[in-house]
């Protein structure tokens, strides 16, 4: 959930001890960070997000005791609105440390967070009551108040821009600024927002190339799939985070509020967020520059939704007719007319090969069953 429309859940998380250090390993799953905790004894799975107030999912809540104050709602990642209530956690434990008065949103029954395994969300409400530091080499995160050890070097801090919830700074496209959510609850290097995109598109030093256009469906938020909405697949032959260049930065545009960074770039160096004094750092592993970014991508995007799969996006279809939203039916000599939805997103058991893979779809115009091959380029 981004940009929430309920304020009452901003700065209330309360940490029992006045100094304190705690830090926790995270697995990665499909570019989401995980870790466990537990709320009133009872633990739980949850993901780290530096995008959305903290969270726990209904079924969740039950277990742990929770009760309802308030009814409320919230924006998920597309712009669509969830349905929530407010809760109150007496003890959260993360890492050995107990936070205590935390609130967090109940998320509502049968919300699809549940499908994939996942009773919460560790969200800026409680990451902004320290400093937060990602280590992308070990996988951890560190919550704390105390900057001893932490090896922030200013060499690689930007300015972070004010906002109340958000971790929001300013990268560059060329010669041209985008302000930007660093946001762990997404995947790719960046994923520029339509906004952003309508502001740039026609600027010679933003140093743009399209890649392809079209209608589809990409994203999943707390609300479900996105509706079909006009994409662009974009690269920055030149990107800067703060004054580390990069090349070849591909993108693909959102109808989200912000634009985002997100958790490809803990694979690439360490983040460490100063709230207190509004500075991030992103401390990078290997200082030679500028590294190619570049990411290729199918002709046709295979998505999880309403019980299988579906072609989301279609940048070529290779003649074929297919269209987003086409039913995908087998891939190879696999039938997936039914899956799993969070086997389908986060653990794949498709033989998808990069250099081409025949697929079967169902084409909605004539009701037939059709084969083509996708390929990544």
């Amino acid at each position: 959930m981004k940009r929430i429309l309920l304020l009452l859940i901003l700065y209330i998380g309360v940490i029992t001890a006045q100094a304190f250090r705690m830090e926790t390993p995270y697995v990665e799953e499909n570019g989401k960070l995980l870790t466990r905790a537990s709320v009133n004894g009872v633990e739980g799975v949850f993901v780290i997000d530096t995008g959305a107030p903290c969270a726990v999912t209904y079924s969740f809540a039950e277990r742990a005791g929770l009760k309802s104050l308030q009814a409320s709602r919230a924006y998920d990642s597309n712009g669509n609105i969830v349905q929530t209530s407010i809760v109150n956690i007496d003890r959260f434990l993360l890492g050995g440390v107990t936070f205590s008065s935390l609130q967090a949103m109940r998320l509502e029954k049968g919300n699809m967070t549940e499908s994939f395994g996942i009773d919460g969300i560790i969200g800026y409400n409680l990451l902004r009551q320290g400093i937060v530091k990602f280590n992308g080499s070990k996988r951890t995160m560190m919550i704390t108040n105390d900057t001893t050890g932490l090896g922030m070097n200013p060499n690689y801090a930007i300015c972070m821009v004010q906002d109340p919830m958000l971790t929001l700074l300013s990268v560059r496209i060329g010669q041209v600024v985008d302000t930007v959510m660093f946001d762990s609850g997404a995947v790719d290097y960046y994923e520029m927002c339509t906004k952003s995109y309508n502001r740039m598109k026609d600027l010679p030093e933003t140093s743009l190339v399209t890649l392809g256009s079209g209608k589809g469906i990409l994203s999943m938020g707390a609300a479900g799939v996105e509706s079909a909405s006009w994409k662009a697949r974009l690269k920055a032959e030149r990107f800067f985070l703060g004054n580390i260049p990069y090349k070849n930065v591909t993108t693909i545009t959102t109808d989200a509020f912000d634009s985002r960074i997100g958790s490809a770039w803990l694979h690439l160096g360490d983040v460490i967020i100063d709230f207190k004094n509004e500075m991030f750092y992103f401390q990078p592993y290997n200082s030679e520059q500028p590294r190619d970014l570049y990411q290729p991508e199918w002709n046709v995007v295979v998505v999880a939704m309403n019980g299988g799969l579906a072609a989301g996006m279609v940048w070529d279809d290779g003649g074929s007719g297919i269209e987003a939203g086409d039913p995908i039916v087998a891939i190879g000599s696999q039938r997936v007319d039914k899956i799993d939805l969070r086997t389908a997103t986060t653990q794949g058991g498709f033989d998808l090969r990069p250099d081409g893979t025949q697929i079967t779809f169902l084409n909605r115009r004539t009701g037939k069953e059709e084969q083509m091959k996708i390929f990544m380029k």
